[in-house]
């Protein structure tokens, strides 16, 4: 064989080779997006259909809407056909199910130019999402005429930044199946790997957050959509020459198990990780949905097996995750055990605090102001969304005020950060935003938290507070006395679904219990009524408080006994101002806080100076102080 043969010859293996690929990738896109749908199912959607190709349920002359629900009815079709009609057992039960699938597509591509909504995202993803299935499943029966149309919905290029460039770049890859362009797989592929990779942008940060809509802190939703769309075609492409490189997938592990395994506990997502998404009833709440995720990411991940099958285990109600972990991109502090799992949601100038779009979060105004989310059971915050009051979520020191008429919140003061070891975490922030200063420190130890405030000052002529917890009512609860529905007691002391709360500095708590009814469409567009007990506690500052001052503590766990014996002097606060915020820990040895200035402190004559702020944690031995963990707080100008 000549040379010109055999350089043909190895184009022709090659190229047999990609077409190979080509169609085993398509046959897996194929089984992915079948599912199970009976015949008889879409016959009554068949029957459903008008003469002319529409369904009575869409709502098709809306201006601004897209008629989405149109398009879920045609996939469902689809899919029934590519499960019980492919091949030549085809009935007339088939054929009246494609021609149906066909009718209503006519209509559809007829009518497009009305159908363009008021959101960029439903033109430009949102519908290719819903074409992308009836495509792939319906292709060989399609006209010409249809192929073309629908081929063009796709895009040619990858665009934008984050989750929504991994929309975009899965269309531009099924785009290039459709038309068995591989120019189109390989740049579709490349950009879906790119955005598994450590950003600066809106993605993947590098502490394993993942940023949306400027540097918002959700890992929760649209970054479990990025990894459910990354995993996917990594395990399509896995054994082709397709395949995505050993960087792509250690960064999307690292992701998956460093960074949403962490936010999540016995089958429950932390919340304060979903935005705006918050606001929808069930949406994303539930970690069962990342179950597709992991099995996607162990077909192309065996050497961490062991990990995934932990994560399959939690999901389920176990816990395999302890410790505490801070995020320092996503300023988000993790403590967890197989007891609890407590969470800490702050935001700095750097980062967003809470985000309203689409009439979704409309009272999310102080999310992000040092939300604490306390949980003994996964349940414990199930639905409570709608009967909060906004102006108390728990944590926060602010007034009332909770509606959120900007797209996006946060806080002015840089001043946020944190450190964590093993089961100890420290964390800090100054809260400068709508009229309220406040210097804050949280202190985490094996499930006890210390919370000090310290320079709280208003120009607001509203009262001021400081919201411990609000959550549903247990029948966990100690007190002198239960307040009766809709009054309100003050202590010192309180226990509360195994939750102690006590006052360091002698300042007394208040405690309601209140009757409430709300409706998810209060706070976004889901339209359900809910009822419940919500049990309040909070320190009132009074109005227009200038250098005011906190000082509690919460323990998870507690029993009545615990809270009234000698556990009292376990904890002490060392300081408490604008300086420095102090603690020390008798049973676990342990000295930490926040430094907010460079300046020094002493302990048992100890001397110890610090040149610029920062968060720390001693170890105490003897008296003495050592193993100092220390992270410095410099912020750019």
């Amino acid at each position: 064989m000549n040379g010109c043969g055999l350089i043909f010859a190895i184009l022709l293996a090659v190229s047999t080779a990609m077409a190979s690929d080509l169609d085993s990738l398509l046959d897996r896109l194929r089984e992915d997006y079948s599912s199970n749908v009976p015949p008889e199912e879409s016959l009554k959607i068949v029957e459903d259909l008008h003469s002319d190709g529409t369904w009575s349920g869409p709502k098709y002359h809306e201006k601004g809407h897209t008629p989405i629900e149109h398009l879920k009815k045609t996939r469902t079709l689809a899919e029934s056909y590519a499960y019980a009609c492919a091949g030549p057992t085809a009935n007339s039960e088939c054929l009246k199910i494609k021609e149906s699938a066909i009718r209503s597509l006519l209509f559809w591509f007829n009518r497009e130019e009305y159908f363009v909504n008021d959101n960029w995202w439903m033109n430009e993803v949102g519908v290719p999402r819903e074409l992308a299935p009836i495509a792939l499943l319906l292709w060989d029966e399609l006209p010409d005429s249809l192929r073309t149309k629908i081929i063009r919905c796709f895009p040619e290029l990858p665009s934008r930044n984050g989750v929504n460039r991994t929309w975009i770049s899965e269309l531009v890859v099924i785009r290039g199946i459709l038309e068995r362009r591989d120019s189109l797989i390989y740049d579709g592929l490349k950009n879906i790997e790119s955005t598994m990779l450590v950003t600066s942008r809106e993605g993947h940060q590098k502490d394993h957050s993942f940023f949306m809509h400027g540097n918002l802190l959700y890992n929760g939703g649209y970054g479990k959509m990025a990894l459910s769309i990354g995993a996917k075609w990594a395990s399509f492409c896995r054994g082709t020459v397709y395949a995505f490189n050993q960087e792509t997938l250690d960064a999307m592990s690292a992701l998956a198990l460093h960074g949403n395994r962490w936010m999540m506990w016995k089958g429950m997502v932390d919340p304060m990780v979903l935005g705006r998404e918050i606001s929808r009833k069930d949406d994303n709440k539930n970690a069962g949905g990342y179950v597709y995720i992991i099995r996607n990411l162990e077909s192309v991940d065996s050497s961490r097996a062991e990990d995934y099958s932990l994560w399959k285990k939690e999901i389920k109600g176990e816990n395999f995750l302890s410790g505490c972990h801070y995020f320092e991109r996503g300023e988000l502090m993790v403590c967890r055990s197989d007891d609890y799992y407590i969470s800490l949601k702050m935001s700095s100038r750097k980062t967003v605090g809470s985000e309203s779009i689409n009439r979704e979060n409309r009272k999310g105004f102080w999310l992000g102001a040092g939300v604490l989310s306390v949980y003994r059971h996964p349940d414990d915050f199930k639905d409570i969304y709608p009967l909060w009051d906004w102006s108390m979520l728990p944590g926060i020191t602010c007034y009332d005020k909770s509606e959120q008429k900007e797209k996006r919140v946060t806080n002015e003061s840089r001043f946020v950060g944190g450190l964590s070891e093993e089961n100890i975490g420290v964390a800090t922030m100054i809260v400068d935003r709508s009229g309220i200063y406040a210097r804050k420190t949280w202190v985490f130890i094996n499930g006890t938290v210390v919370a000090l405030g310290a320079d709280i000052s208003s120009r607001i002529d509203s009262p001021i507070r400081t919201t411990l917890d609000q959550r549903l009512l247990s029948t966990d609860f100690s007190l002198e006395s239960v307040p009766a529905v809709g009054d309100s007691l003050e202590s010192l002391m309180v226990l509360h679904n195994g939750i102690g709360y006590r006052s360091l500095d002698g300042q007394t708590f208040k405690v309601k219990v209140e009757n409430r009814e709300g409706n998810w469409s209060e706070i976004g567009t889901t339209k359900f009524v809910e009822h419940g007990k919500i049990f309040s506690l909070w320190i009132d500052h009074g109005i227009l408080p200038q250098k005011a001052k906190y000082a509690y503590l919460m323990e998870v766990g507690t029993k009545t006994g615990h809270l009234t014996s000698g556990h009292k002097e376990r904890i002490l606060v060392l300081q408490n101002d604008p300086v420095g915020q102090i603690i020390y820990d008798a049973a676990n040895h342990i000295v930490c806080g926040t430094m907010f200035r460079a300046a020094s402190f002493k302990f048992n004559q100890q001397a110890f100076f610090f040149d610029v702020p920062c968060v720390f944690i001693f170890r105490e031995d003897g008296g003495f102080l050592k193993d100092l963990l220390k992270k410095d707080l410099v912020f750019e100008k």
